[in-house]
């Protein structure tokens, strides 16, 4: 009787001593094979707490989407994504409407937006992953009465390593078809009409209209002056073809015109001084000149008056000027349409 006793002894030890207990067990079926070692520990502590807390995921925070979709955390996912855009809509749509900020301010708020996107999904990670794995492992023990039982149903949920293959494959599908698209996609720009060649057409119209012609196209670029009207040849009659000295009437005051528009249009158009009558438009205070020069010639390839002005190690891009406001107010749409800021003011 005391053989037996002392028989049995050792393997009752044996068993005590297990080296994984039956939530590490639980917990490494539902966690899968990937990362299980990185996983357990911080759930264990978790355990031993009493409760979840933060602690620094990796994953989580740079993949925060493919993380969430690989561990199948699809509640997670909505609210990341509804968050992230919501906060980008709140700060550069009304941010932008209340606060009237710069290319720094923007830069500012892009910063924070991106931070608190990548930082409360590496912060809180663990925790959301513990909490789905311990709904998880309490529906695997309720629809199985084994442990064993329990342990295989967790694997059979849990993400595998084919999973991630295929997850993978489809970030580099999306980011090959991204970059396709980019490469494809047409660039059209737009080049500004020279009021130089405008009187040439000019010349081929009767007196009388090729005046107006070039005044519009000078309205354009320039600065609205008062143009020379020239004298209509006497001589000329529709239809018939005209005389030596009418037809010398005719080219002096288109040579007229073409010098008015000549002066009138400004040789160098980055330094139009900003004070002056009529209205202008303020597109921006750069900090930087190469995007300043961006929006520059955004303005002047369609066709805009445009001009800059450096203040102070800043760059500034104005429009203008116009006659009336009803002019600048249609310009500032177009500007609008090219995805730039316009103010209309008078100084």
């Amino acid at each position: 009787m005391t053989s037996a006793t002392s028989f049995a002894s050792p393997e009752i030890t044996r068993l005590d001593r297990s080296p994984e207990s039956a939530t590490a067990a639980l917990y490494r079926a539902a966690i899968g094979p990937i990362n299980t070692g990185y996983y357990v520990p911080v759930f264990a502590r978790f355990e031993a707490a009493g409760r979840a807390g933060p602690s620094w995921n990796w994953a989580a925070s740079l993949y925060t989407l493919n993380w969430m979709i690989f561990r199948r955390l699809w509640a997670a996912a909505g609210v990341y994504v509804t968050v992230v855009l919501g906060l980008f809509l709140l700060v550069f749509g009304m941010g932008r409407l209340l606060l009237h900020g710069s290319e720094a301010v923007d830069v500012v708020l892009l910063g924070v937006c991106c931070g608190l996107s990548y930082v409360l999904p590496g912060v809180f990670g663990n925790s959301i992953f513990h909490a789905k794995s311990r709904q998880q492992m309490a529906a695997a023990l309720s629809a199985t009465s084994t442990l064993a039982d329990a342990c295989q149903r967790l694997n059979q949920q849990a993400s595998s390593r084919q999973r991630f293959l295929r997850l993978a494959l489809a970030n580099l599908a999306l980011a090959a078809l991204a970059a396709l698209v980019f490469v494809a996609w047409p660039t059209v720009t737009m080049r500004p009409v020279s009021p130089v060649a405008i009187p040439v057409i000019g010349y081929l119209a009767p007196p009388v209209a090729a005046p107006v012609v070039a005044i519009q196209s000078i309205h354009r670029d320039a600065v609205p002056t008062a143009m020379p009207t020239p004298t209509p040849a006497a001589s000329f009659v529709p239809g018939e073809p005209a005389s030596a000295p009418a037809g010398a009437e005719m080219i002096v005051p288109l040579a007229k015109i073409a010098t008015a528009a000549a002066s009138a249009t400004p040789q160098n158009p980055t330094t139009l001084p900003v004070a002056g009558p009529g209205y202008f438009i303020n597109v921006g205070l750069f900090a930087k000149d190469r995007n300043a020069r961006n929006a520059y010639a955004k303005l002047r390839a369609a066709g805009l008056p445009a001009f800059k002005q450096t203040l102070k190690g800043r760059t500034r891009v104005r429009v203008g000027p116009f006659a009336t406001q009803v002019g600048a107010d249609a310009a500032a749409e177009q500007i609008h349409a090219l995805q730039l800021d316009a103010v209309v003011f008078q100084p």
